[in-house]
């Protein structure tokens, strides 16, 4: 296709356009959608594309590569905006601006449909009956929160599998993070109103919590029930303590996301500070690349309808810019949400100091950014110029854990330009391969990620092997059986896997490439290496854990297949199992009181 001819095709669809609103997909020959939009009048929009010489260079090159036009009429210019944004997220057009960091947010969770409820932390559909809070920016901000509410209100974290099948307390009842439901410690009266003062904390009623616990700690000490009373006062502490971490100057029950953008050149940053409920739910930057001649205005417009795809959008966000579109958005997200949504650039007090920050954050975050990427690609340069390839966009490192041979698995990481790509890690399961043989256990592990990359055309540039010669010959001789040429490098630790005197491997040279001790390649490789070995130990684990308990149960004398998988089944795991009580285990069908004294004095020997 020539942009003469993707013009060409245009104008003959624009005659066919309505001048209403509605949505349209440019697609290439191959049928790929290659731009998705959206338009008040799609006969004037589409128009617009025809006037070639006036286009940026990114939609330029778009033009060029137009077969065909596929356009849906909505009803109204915010249902144009919502479908807008589906078909992005479905399609991922290569030349519409994406938000790639399309992560979901972790939540504060209390279960419904219990007589006691439990608080946990939550990430995903909210699917399940219950109150939510949140989004947090990042784990640790929901689990910091978390532990407050444990040890403010008492509340259990267990699930009900477990809960159900408890007689005597855990051990965060011990520390005082949980009132004991499980084994009857707390009324069911008692640990409602807990509840209800976990949730009106979390709605921003504060002062009736604090003024309920004080005057709770004020009779236990006049009574001289002094224990009560410092047990009292450490709740009142902590919640004092979450308190101290929101903005004091804000009103307590805003709901609102402060949105500020701040562009470099082609790089764009934009930062979210997160508030629902009067409680600071921490930051969230994302970083746009190759935004072009793309205004702020129009980042925010494409960000936002993205952000809020799948995230609940609160009661009001706050934005650094003002949008030429902005009644049409706030009605889009209005009618998505079910509650008023507005969106505000003018705002006086703590809120214009809120906006401030982060539009300070936006920059700051953005300069770092753009500092570690830009090493990043130098990086990657110079690592392209050693194994003598024009360019690396994507580089894979694979490394395998095992101990003895059990629990193997194999780890695959990735990093790019822009960093780690973490959405690309993965974990392979090594089951067929003789235990403790590193080289088949590579080579299983590259089959299956050769054979699913060829089908998926899905290959990285240049791969990195944890390994010597030995793993190098595995991995060329995969590919040579598969006819898939990958460039390939192998890293293998000096002399008593001393860090710093590494020797690389490339296909065809028996002779190891040395680099400089104090190489910045080097430490960059090391850096690819590390990563690989932290991922790979961490699945490891993960596997070991869970192994290590299926196969305690196997030893247990009495205990075959049919009853191991009734166990697993009431109690939801085998760690469960071994913690059971007797009597507990007494409960499950088909296990005797001798079994059960069996398991119990294994699990407790």
């Amino acid at each position: 296709m020539t942009a003469q001819e993707g013009v060409r095709i245009l104008k003959k669809k624009v005659a066919l356009l309505p001048g209403r609103p509605g949505v349209y997909r440019m697609l290439s020959a191959a049928g790929k959608v290659l731009y998705v939009g959206k338009a008040k009048n799609l006969k004037k929009r589409v128009v617009s594309y025809t006037k070639y010489d006036k286009l940026p260079v990114r939609l330029q090159r778009m033009v060029s590569e137009v077969a065909d036009l596929v356009v849906v009429e909505t009803a109204s210019e915010a249902e144009a905006f919502l479908l807008e944004n589906e078909l992005i997220k479905k399609y991922r057009p290569y030349y519409n601006i994406l938000l790639k960091d399309d992560k979901s947010f972790p939540y504060i969770f209390i279960s419904a449909n219990h007589d006691f409820p439990r608080v946990t932390k939550y990430r995903g559909s909210r699917v399940e009956k219950g109150e939510y809070w949140g989004p947090y920016a990042s784990f640790p901000a929901v689990n910091e929160a978390l532990q407050t509410l444990q040890k403010v209100f008492l509340l259990r974290t267990c699930t009900d599998n477990v809960f159900s099948n408890r007689t005597r307390p855990c051990l965060l009842y011990q520390i005082k993070r949980c009132s004991g439901p499980c084994a009857g410690l707390i009324s069911k009266a008692d640990y409602a109103l807990s509840v209800k003062q976990a949730k009106d904390f979390m709605n921003g009623k504060n002062t009736e919590v604090q003024k309920h616990l004080l005057h709770q700690m004020q009779k236990h000490s006049a009574a001289l029930e002094f224990e009560q009373a410092m047990a009292l006062r450490d709740r009142i502490a902590a919640l004092n303590q979450m308190q101290s971490y929101a903005d004091g100057t804000l009103d307590k029950s805003i709901d609102a996301d402060f949105i500020a953008v701040y562009q470099e050149g082609s790089d764009a940053a934009i930062q979210v500070f997160f508030f629902r409920r009067g409680q600071n739910g921490g930051t969230h930057a994302v970083f746009l690349n190759d935004v072009g001649e793309e205004t702020s205005e129009t980042l925010l417009e494409s960000f936002i309808g993205q952000f809020y795809q799948n995230l609940p959008a609160p009661h009001e966000i706050i934005l650094s810019h003002e949008l030429s579109e902005k009644s049409e958005i706030e009605k889009a997200l209005t009618d998505k949400n079910q509650h008023i949504v507005k969106l505000t650039t003018r705002v006086l007090g703590a809120r214009r100091k809120i906006l401030e920050r982060a539009q300070i954050n936006a920059k700051e975050s953005l300069m770092r950014h753009l500092t570690e990427t830009g090493l990043q690609k130098d990086m990657l340069t110079e690592l392209a110029k050693l194994v003598k390839i024009d360019e690396i966009k994507k580089v894979e490192v694979y490394d395998n854990s095992h101990i003895q041979g059990t629990s193997a698995v194999g780890a695959l990481i990735a990093a790019g330009k822009n960093g780690f790509i973490k959405n690309s890690y993965r974990r392979f399961n090594i089951e067929r391969s003789k235990a403790g043989d590193d080289f088949a256990m590579m080579r299983e592990v590259m089959l299956r990620r050769l054979k699913r990359g060829k089908l998926e055309d899905n290959l990285p540039d240049l791969m990195l092997i944890d390994g010597g010669l030995g793993q190098l010959s595995s991995v060329t001789d995969v590919m040579n059986e598969l006819n898939i040429y990958v460039p390939v490098m192998a890293v293998a630790k000096g002399p008593e896997r001393d860090a710093g005197n590494e020797k690389l491997f490339i296909p065809g040279s028996k002779e190891p490439i040395l680099l400089e001790h104090n190489s910045s390649l080097l430490h960059f490789i090391q850096r690819l290496r590390d990563e690989a070995h932290r991922f790979a130990i961490g699945s490891h684990r993960i596997k070991r854990s869970k192994n290590t308990q299926k196969t305690l149960l196997n030893e247990i004398e009495g205990i075959g297949p049919h009853r191991r998988k009734m166990l697993i089944e009431h109690f939801g795991s085998p760690r469960a199992v071994l913690e059971a009580s007797l009597p507990e285990l007494m409960q499950v069908q088909g296990i005797s009181e001798n079994i059960a004294k069996k398991i119990y004095t294994f699990s407790h020997k």
